[in-house]
This record gives structure tokens, sequence and C-alpha cells, in this order.
């Protein structure tokens, strides 16, 4: 019952006992004289009724005051602080009471419940310090994982036994979300933690690698891997390979879970089919110029003494023939070096890291001078083992056979993008000779043992070499170019390599092996997508449409950072300068973007098996609504409003506005009237409303729900 409505029982209730009381009195007094003194009384009666109704009604508002002062300096405030003092004992030990009106008495309750307060806070400081303390080793190996996860060449994704994601690094991400055609974005599955593995990778192949699996240790197998290959939606070509871990239970090693590493093998695949297609062609194109050549032969060896006129015919033929044969062998050679490209394993490195590596190892081992140049920045594709040891050896047989002492190294970009780097020794002279060995002296082996020469090596690149002779026909340095390396792509993937991303939510493990109906499960428990919109006004009926939805996945209690919208969208409207001035997305940032029809099914898939939760969620929920017939997605979701939860535990306090709950919880607001921003500060005041919740005895979804349609702010319409 509200604190309101108890006032107004306890008021009536007293004025009520006072009027029946002095009634009663009355009424007793009247029975108790007989009939001549009540005749008497009644002829008194018109001078004596006003003073005491003046009484009565004077008694009344005393009443009424001294109950009105017992509310408001009482009962009210002691009602704050108890709110007050549960947000101080679960969610913000930093909030202290602050009461407006109360009485002293009250007051200095008030007082020593922040000084218990701060004694407590200073109590947990010294407890969260002995227990960062002890966590320290954990943490400490926990980096380990990170780093190890994000340096590793494949994507790597693990699951529990329902297929549930816990981990999984850059790479798997790249390999999955960011390969979104246009066509296929919205059939693609997202991967994210607690999602599930089968909305993106064939659903029969895995369960049928986990039978295998589960089959072969059941046999005693202790090396347990198995090998596929899966196709994407989006067609991509990946090699899978899947091994389990164990769980100890009832003493036995039971398959908890598995552990997927990804393999790109899409340019792998086309460079197959590529030389499939080459030799295929390659030998139905000579076919007809070799049944030429044949039948030209067989006609001059069948019949020596042709005229000559026939014999010239025939010779034309056989050049004509041997010449497209020639021709299309050269073709064949430099797509096959292509296809050898295709799979070699190159690695992506900077051009001033080459070279200084380069440089620092002659330095190291000749009596050479190394000047190198190069511009910041530019990325190669190369084998540079490869390339360190050709120049490393090139070094060597120039300071043992010449007078050499000075080297100049130079990486350059031509005209066609093409990446030149020169060695040579201005002023001085090499003997042609020794660097034509040099170029054609087996270096390494390749991935069959065949050795190859460095020449070989930079054809194989796509790539030549050739000697530079100066105006004496005297050699003087190296040539070696090499393709053009898409700058933006090799810059771009080092990047977010750096930073070594990775996001795991082991405690899904604990998840039981069937879910209850969601409405049952635990408020802890839930995956929640919180979201916000910016719009172009307040009046989504009107014509106002949405301008940026921002959203964030939370899981088992963890934000995850990692797993956001952030989009801005094309509302096809002008947008009044009073919105601008408040969310200060400038008109010109909208255009190109796309429009809310295209959005909606990406934040549909986004939101899949998860509680919708904003703040004022009725006004985001209005705007997203009248979008479903435009758009054809209809959100099916639950949805929780971090108003009405709030006003549902404090319901006492004043304000519900989203600042003032991130003040109460102590929550920092960065990005305020972004929905990206809101919807950060939006997640982080829910998890700080659930303890709160539970101290309601309101556990679940369901409690929750019910709960919220009790709210006075329940009923406030758009």
């Amino acid at each position: 019952m509200k604190p309101s409505f108890k006032y107004w029982i306890f008021l009536i209730a007293i004025y009520f006992a006072v009027v029946s009381i002095m009634a009663a009195s009355m009424v007793g007094s009247w029975a108790s004289i007989n009939e001549s003194q009540q005749l008497a009384l009644q002829e008194m009666l018109p001078k004596l009724i006003p003073f005491p109704l003046l009484g009565t009604i004077t008694i009344l508002f005393i009443i009424g005051a001294l109950i009105n002062l017992l509310f408001n300096d009482y009962i009210m405030p002691i009602l704050k602080m108890a709110e007050s003092s549960r947000i101080i004992t679960t969610v913000n030990p930093e909030h202290r009471i602050e009461l407006k009106a109360a009485s002293k008495e009250i007051e200095y309750l008030a007082k020593i419940i922040n000084q218990s307060a701060d004694a407590y806070t200073a109590l947990q400081k010294n407890v969260d310090a002995r227990v960062a303390s002890a966590q320290a080793a954990i943490n400490e190996e926990r980096t380990r994982l990170a780093a190890l996860m994000s340096e590793l060449p494949h994507g790597v994704i693990v699951c529990n036994s329902d297929g549930q994601v816990l981990l999984y690094n850059q790479q798997a991400q790249e390999l999955i979300n960011n390969k979104d055609s246009g066509s296929n974005q919205n059939v693609q599955g997202l991967l994210g933690l607690g999602r599930s593995i089968f909305g993106i990778l064939d659903r029969d192949q895995i369960a049928h690698g986990l039978e295998m699996l589960n089959r072969c240790h059941a046999t005693g197998h202790s090396k347990l891997i198995n090998n596929s290959m899966m196709t994407l939606r989006n067609g991509a070509c990946l090699r899978v390979n899947m091994a389990p871990f164990f769980l100890e239970q009832e003493e036995k090693h039971v398959i908890s879970g598995f552990v997927l590493t990804l393999e790109d093998m899409t340019r792998q695949i086309e460079a197959d089919s590529r030389r499939d297609i080459l030799i295929q062609s390659l030998i139905d194109e000579q076919q007809k110029d070799l049944e030429d050549i044949r039948n030209s032969i067989t006609s001059i060896l069948a019949k020596p003494q042709h005229d000559p006129e026939q014999l010239q015919e025939y010779r034309r033929i056989i050049d004509r023939a041997s010449r497209a044969l020639q021709e299309k062998v050269v073709e064949a050679r430099a797509n096959y070096a292509l296809h050898l490209h295709a799979l070699s394993k190159t690695e992506n490195v900077l051009a001033e890291n080459l070279l200084e590596v380069i440089s620092q190892n002659i330095s190291d081992r000749f009596d050479l001078q190394i000047i190198n140049l190069a511009p910041q920045g530019i990325w190669l594709e190369i084998d540079s083992y490869s390339m360190v040891q050709a120049f490393s050896h090139l070094a060597g047989q120039l300071s043992k056979h010449s007078s050499l002492k000075d080297v100049l190294l130079t990486l350059t970009i031509n005209e066609k993008q093409q990446i030149e780097i020169v060695i040579s020794w201005p002023g001085q002279h090499a003997d042609p000779s020794l660097l034509a060995n040099w170029q054609q002296t087996p270096l390494i082996a390749d991935t069959n043992g065949k050795l190859l020469s460095f020449t070989d090596t930079i054809e194989k690149a796509s790539g030549a070499i050739e000697t530079l002779l100066d105006d004496e026909k005297q050699a003087c340095g190296i040539l070696i170019t090499l393709p053009p390396v898409d700058q933006e792509c090799r810059l771009s993937v080092q990047s977010e390599i750096e930073h070594r991303p990775i996001s795991y939510e082991f405690d899904l493990f604990n998840r039981g092996e069937e879910w209850e109906e969601l409405g049952q499960t635990p408020l802890r428990k839930l995956t929640y997508v919180v979201f916000d919109t910016e719009t172009t006004g307040l009046n989504p009926t009107q014509g106002d449409e949405i301008i940026q939805l921002g959203a964030i996945r939370i899981v088992n209690g963890n934000i995850l950072y990692r797993e956001i919208i952030d989009q801005l969208i094309d509302p096809q409207r002008m947008v009044p300068v009073e919105s601008v001035a408040i969310h200060g997305i400038q008109p010109h940032l909208l255009k190109g973007q796309p429009t809310i029809d295209k959005v909606l099914p990406h934040f549909q898939k986004f939101s899949e098996n998860s509680v919708l939760v904003a703040h004022n969620a009725a006004f985001d929920m209005r705007f997203l609504q009248i979008q479903e017939e435009r758009s054809g997605i209809t959100l099916t979701n639950p949805v929780l409003d971090t108003l009405l939860l709030s006003s549902i535990v404090h319901p006492n306090q004043d304000n519900h506005s989203l600042d003032d709950l991130a003040k109460r919880f102590n929550v920092t607001i960065v990005g305020r009237h972004t929905a990206l921003g809101d919807s950060i500060v939006t997640a982080e005041v829910l998890l700080k409303l659930i303890p709160l919740l539970e101290a309601h005895e309101i556990y679940t979804l369901s409690d929750a729900i019910a709960a919220s349609a009790q709210s006075q702010y329940a009923r406030v319409a758009y």
C-alpha cells in the first residue's frame, strides 16, 4: 500500500473516531437527563452549538496538522532512508542519505547511518583490496589466455555441449561476421557469447562430429579431433577442426563442450579451381594446334614431292600452330605462378621493418655499411624469411669477391603501384656473372622438399628480378619488382589484431541441459539487449522518425562492450533544430545512411533469444511498432523498462530519470543523448537494479513484468 494512501486512511480514521466519540458523548448526555431538562436544553441549543462545533473543527485541524507533520517529518523520511540504506548495502556503497525535510531526530539518525556507511565503505575497500590481490593470479592467467587466443592465426570458438558460444577470438569474428554480403546479411547468424553456434555452422555436421568424438572417447582413444569442411551461408568455405574438452562427473570424464578452430579455405579452393580450369583449358586449346601440326607433318611425310606453294602452306600452318602453342604455354606458366602465389604462405610485413632486419643481419655478419630507405606504413605480402636469406647471401658474395664497402637498400612504389626493392652500390661495380649465379643458387625448400632459388621465389610471388647496369654495362645493382598490395586492407587487419580482442563467458557452462520457460528464468541468468533510440521528435504517430539506434548485449550479468549496434539512420525527412540541440546529430550526417527498414532486420537478428531493455521503453517501442508494417519486422521479445523497475524498488523517490538513476547508483555517464551511450548507461543501471528487485522478492522475468504492470508510470502512453 502506498504511503499517501495510508496517510488519507489514517487521517480519515482519526477524524471519524473523534467525531464518533463526541457524537456518542452528546447522545449519552442527552439520554441521561429528564424530559424537562431536555426541553430546557433544546431552548439553549442555538446558543450552545456554535462553540462545541468550532471546538470540534479546531481539534480536527490540529489533529490533521499533527498527522501531516508526523508523515512529512517522520514517516516519509524513514521510508526514504530505508531505500537509500538498501542502495548503500547492495549496489552503491558511495551513496549517502540526503533528506530535504525531516525532524531533527530523523536527521540525527540519517547522520548516524551515513557514518556507518563510511565505516562500511572503508571496510569494503579493505576487503576489495584483499580480494583483488587474491585475484591477481587468475587475472594473469586470463590475460595470458587472451593474448594466446588473439595471436592464433585461425579463428577459435569454444562451445558447451548445447552449442552455446563460451569464447571466441577476433579472427573467428572476422571470418563469420565480417564476410556478409548484402544479400546474405539477414540470413547469416551472428557470432556472440551465449548465442548458438548452430545459427552459423551446419547443425547436422556439428552434431555428427560430436557424436564421433563421443564414440571415440567411449572406445578409449586419447587423441580426439574431428575434421570437416563447412560452407557458411555467405559462401565462405571453412576447414573446421573440432576437439572436445572434458568434465569430471561421477569419477568419469564426460565431454562437456568442444573447441572449433576455423581456417578460411575459400582462397585455396578458388586457386585449386583455377588450376583445374587451367589444365583443362590447356588440354582443350592445344588439341587443335597439335592436330594441325600433326596433319601437316603427316602430309609432308606422305608426299615429300609437294609443289612449293603447298609445302609453304604446310610450313605456315606448323609455324602458326607452334606459335600458338608457345603463347599458351607462356600464359599457362603465368597463371600457374598466380596459382602458386595464392597458395603460398606469405606474410604481411611493414617495409621499414623488413629493410631494418635485412640491414641489421648484413651488418652483423659482414663488413658492409648498409643504408636503407623506405616510406613509412608500406605493407608487403612476401616470404620475409626468403628475402632476408637471399639478401644476406648476396651481401656475403659481394663482400667475398669484390671490394664493396657501402650498399644502398631502397624501397619505392612505381606508377603502376608495384613495389620496387633496389639493392645497389653507387660508384662501384660487381661481376654480372656473380649476380647471375646468386639468382640461381638454391636457398630454401618448398613444402614438397624441392630446392628453390631466389628467382623461383620471386616468380612464385608474381614478381620479377633483374640486374641493373650502368653506362659501362657493369652491374651496379639488383631490382626486384613485386605486385601491388592493398595497403588499407593490410593496415586494418594488423591494427585490429594488435588490441588482442577476445570475448569469453565461461559461466554458461553452468546452464542446465534444458532451459525452463523464459518467464521463470532468474533475472541474473537472462540474456538482455539494452537499446535506445534518438529521434526527430517526441511524437511517433505524427511523423517523427528514428535517426539513431544503439544496442548492447548483457550475458550472465556481464556487459559485452564488443557486441553492440551503433547505427545512424536516414529518416527521409527534415530534422528539427530543437532535436539537434538535444542529441547533436547534424542532418548532413544522416544522408546516405540506411533507412529504418534496412536496420531493423539486423536489430531483430541481434536481439534473438533476448529480453529487450530500455529506459522509458514505451517511447522507444512505440517508434519500433509503427515501423512494423513498413519493414515487415515484428519484435516479439519480452520488454523490461528501467524506469518502471526503479519506481518499484524506490516508490518514495521523487525522480526516476536516467540521469537521476545514474547518480543514485554511481554510474558514470559517457555519451549522454547518444543511442549507444544511453544504452550502456541503461545496461549498467539494470545490473544495479537486479539485487534491489530481489530484495523486493522479484526474482524472475515474470515477477518483473507483473510488478512493472503495477507501476504508476505503466499507464503513460505515446
